[in-house]
């Protein structure tokens, strides 16, 4: 008796708890029933007041293709033509002093000559880069110079391993010119 006693003192303690929390989840809602209304109201009086004012914000447009993009100049089907724009770039440090070694020594270098030219070179303006680096700007700026940028011509001789560099001018369309076969020195070392 004394247990069933017990367990319907709790059961009714429990109740009370669940019913005080019901009050105070249906007073939250009421608040925010009543929060949404305000809102409601103040928007709708907010968009009747640009309507009439006339000078209001144009209303934020979703995601989705933006207006006017189905008219006027279109894109071509395909992949994009690439640009190859010879000459007028600015040159870098590194690209400077390589035109100027192969310039100053008048015949086509390796690639081996023109590092140790760069390794001096960066001993006196880039103290702080290490052989290897050297090695790998030099190998990007050869590229660079060769490539896209058309500076430097390279030249594969068969006799030597490796790519002889000179400048664009002493080259006819990838090959040495004939009056320029001079600058080409085979040398072993």
């Amino acid at each position: 008796m004394a247990r069933e006693r017990l367990k319907k003192e709790e059961l009714d303690r429990l109740l009370g708890e669940l019913f005080g929390e019901r009050r105070l989840l249906m007073y939250k809602l009421d608040r925010v029933r009543k929060a949404i209304s305000e809102l409601k109201t103040l928007r709708a009086s907010k968009s009747l007041n640009e309507t009439a004012s006339g000078d209001g914000e144009a209303p934020k447009r979703g995601p989705g293709r933006p207006p006017g993009s189905g008219k006027g100049r279109r894109r071509k089907l395909g992949r994009p033509k690439k640009r190859r724009v010879i000459g007028g770039y600015r040159l870098n440090s590194w690209d400077n002093m390589i035109v100027a070694a192969v310039t100053g020594s008048n015949r086509l270098l390796t690639k081996q000559e023109l590092l140790a030219h760069s390794i001096a070179w960066a001993k006196k303006n880039e103290p702080k880069t290490n052989k290897a680096g050297v090695e790998v700007k030099l190998t990007r700026t050869l590229q660079k110079l060769s490539g896209r940028r058309a500076v430097l011509g390279k030249h594969r001789s068969g006799k030597l391993k490796g790519l002889h560099y000179g400048i664009m001018d002493w080259f006819f369309h990838g090959k040495l010119r004939q009056e320029h076969k001079n600058k080409l020195v085979l040398s072993k070392k």
